[in-house]
């Protein structure tokens, strides 16, 4: 079947087997998240898989391919494709949600050791090409791309596994007949630039074990390149691209894909520039990558874990005129926090100078005025009902003068008189502003009025001088009423974008103390540093659980990163492009929803981006 092929060559060959065999990951085979759904296809990465390279030839899948085994639970699973380094398998359907573990054999009895993964009721992973377009037919069933765009109001088929439960079942390794369908009993919805695409039908693929397909109408939508995410039974697909032809004047191409390189990331991490080198701070290792060619980023290698542990991924450069650069993490857990500080003045080859241990707890950021460091705390306490009972937060100074022996300098010290110094609010970001004539010494917080149990306050941006750091003063609270939280922020020349949530954490927190609201957009005037105006607020449909990372992109064009919604909190992040350049009415443009993507760094016309499989790099080209 033509599908079944266009599935296969998208699976990248493996390389020959190694003496020591090892799985190091167990992803959808299709967009390479982190989770599966029982039938779907999977894919497993490592090192010595198999002792050749060989591709099941029909139906059903064996079991045993090349001389390899897959069990999962135990349980042999049908095969695909095996090679030294990937594997491609059908999870077995008998599966239930929760976590599994495999273990994969090779030749006579030599195995790896058990590897867990995470089983969900539904996973939905779109194929899609090295470009991240989707793997999809237009309405004549010719493949779907820039040149060949689907008709608005036309029917696309996009393929995918990770669908959930069918009505009529097929058996594990077993291609799917024409006859009875077998549709998907879970709800499902899709978007196509975030517009409604209707889903007229999710199910299996006929002829082939595991393949779904999802038909949309194309929404109406001008000429052009869209992300399209798909939800089943309420867990979100990482997005794919799809061409679609129309009327209007299309969005502005302001990012382009230029570059990736592939690792193993954290599900949360940051990303610090210095030079053409990037480091990305994750929860368990620095990674290091040499960014000086923008189309082919190259992995040069990682640092830290013994810092780290499975605690760090916030983390900041410092570049003071006459002193070495260094790189400070904030490592955990949160509740005994340390800031762990790096030489980099060779910047490929990082080395530990310090470390201090945090008095204060939950520490949410760090950025640089010289060489003293802004940051900010944001934790609440709880009951044994999960009833929030108090909030708190802190603007914090240390002194990195001398790296070796980071100092802290003081504590933002609360004056009933001034709101802006509370410590009673939620302060989950301080971003201390470029210091120059036009920018006095300043830092802004990104806030709410919410105290105590009561968590339905307004957005509150807090400005603080910190002409003395010993004595930090807070200036100035501007609130939003329609926002009940400000998360992160960022400015290019005089205008400041927040991004908030209508909600804040969910109190009380059962299942979860996640901020189940939606995105909210909200421009501010600094032409006055330490008076912001407020201009305008979006108060979008856009469902996120967070959005702590703001990046000015230049022409007052930003781009933001919004974290899963509450209904998924283990999903993919998304990452939207903001047009600001009328304040008053903000043009929203979604771009690409990954696994892992948190945070993003904008360096010499480019924006750097990772996620959970390593990290893009983005060409930025601003409309005129």
């Amino acid at each position: 079947m033509r599908t079944a092929r266009i599935i296969f060559l998208l699976w990248t060959a493996g390389v020959a087997a190694r003496a020591q065999i090892a799985v190091t990951a167990v992803t959808d085979a299709a967009s390479f998240g982190p989770r599966v759904s029982p039938g779907s296809l999977a894919t497993i990465f490592g090192n010595g898989l198999a002792a050749t390279t060989a591709q099941a030839s029909g139906f059903p899948l064996p079991t045993k391919l090349g001389g390899t085994t897959v069990l999962v639970n135990d349980s042999p699973a049908p095969l695909v494709y095996v090679s030294g380094s990937q594997i491609n398998f059908q999870v077995p359907s008998g599966l239930q949600a929760g976590t599994a573990n495999l273990y994969v054999s090779v030749g006579s009895g030599i195995q790896s050791k058990r590897f867990s993964f995470t089983v969900a009721s539904a996973a939905p992973g779109i194929f899609q090409d090295s470009s991240n377009h989707a793997v999809a037919q237009n309405t004549d069933y010719s493949t779907n791309s820039t040149g060949n765009p689907a008709a608005s109001g036309s029917v696309v088929i996009v393929y995918l596994t990770g669908q959930g439960p069918v009505d009529n079942a097929v058996a594990d390794g077993s291609a799917t007949p024409n006859a009875p369908l077998s549709t998907a009993t879970a709800s499902a919805s899709a978007t196509i630039g975030g517009a409604d695409a209707p889903v007229q039908f999710l199910g299996l693929t006929p002829g082939f074990a595991g393949l779904a397909q999802a038909n949309l109408q194309v929404p109406s939508l001008p000429t052009g390149d869209y992300p399209l995410v798909l939800t089943v039974g309420g867990y979100v697909s990482a997005s794919a691209t799809i061409s679609v032809s129309g009327t209007g004047t299309p969005p502005p191409q302001i990012l382009k894909l230029v570059g990736q390189t592939s690792f193993v990331n954290s599900a949360d991490s940051m990303p610090a520039v210095l030079g053409n080198i990037t480091y990305v701070c994750g929860a368990n290792q620095i990674q290091v990558v040499d960014t000086s060619n923008a189309s082919q980023p190259a992995y040069v290698g990682e640092f830290g874990d013994a810092d780290l542990n499975g605690n760090g991924g916030r983390c900041a450069l410092a570049t003071p005129l006459g002193l070495q650069p260094i790189l400070v993490d904030i490592v955990g857990p949160g509740n005994t926090p340390s800031f762990v500080v790096y030489n980099v003045s060779t910047p490929a080859s990082p080395f530990k100078v310090g470390q201090l241990p945090l008095q204060y707890t939950y520490l949410a950021d760090l950025s640089f005025i010289g060489t003293t460091g802004f940051s900010s705390t944001s934790w609440y306490e709880f009951d044994g009902a999960s009833n929030i009972t108090a909030q708190h937060g802190d603007v914090l100074a240390y002194d990195f003068s001398t790296p070796t022996l980071p100092l802290f300098v003081s504590a933002l010290v609360p004056n009933p008189a001034q709101p802006a110094s509370n410590n009673l609010n939620l302060k989950p970001n301080a971003l201390a502003l470029i210091q120059n004539a036009n920018y006095p010494n300043t830092v802004y917080v990104a806030s709410t009025t919410a105290t105590g149990n009561n968590t339905s306050g307004s957005a509150a941006l807090d400005v603080v001088d910190v002409s003395n750091p010993s004595n930090m003063l807070g200036v100035r609270q501007v609130t939003v009423a329609n926002v009940a939280i400000f998360l992160g922020f960022a400015y290019d020349h005089r205008l400041l974008l927040m991004a908030g949530n209508t909600q804040n954490h969910r109190n009380p927190g059962i299942p979860d103390f996640n901020i189940a609201g939606n995105l909210t957009l909200t421009t501010m005037d600094i032409t006055s540093v330490q008076n912001p105006v407020p201009i305008a607020t979006l108060v979008t449909k856009i469902p996120s659980g967070g959005t702590f990372a703001v990046q000015p992109l230049g022409n007052s064009i930003f781009a933001v990163a919004t974290d899963p919604p509450a209904s998924d909190p283990g999903g993919p992040g998304s990452l939207l492009l903001v047009d600001a350049r009328d304040p008053k009415n903000l043009a929203l443009y979604p771009f690409v929803t990954q696994f892992g993507l948190s945070g993003m760094q904008s360096s010499n016309g480019y924006l750097i981006v990772p996620n959970l499989n390593g990290l893009n790099v983005y060409q930025i080209q601003l409309p005129q």
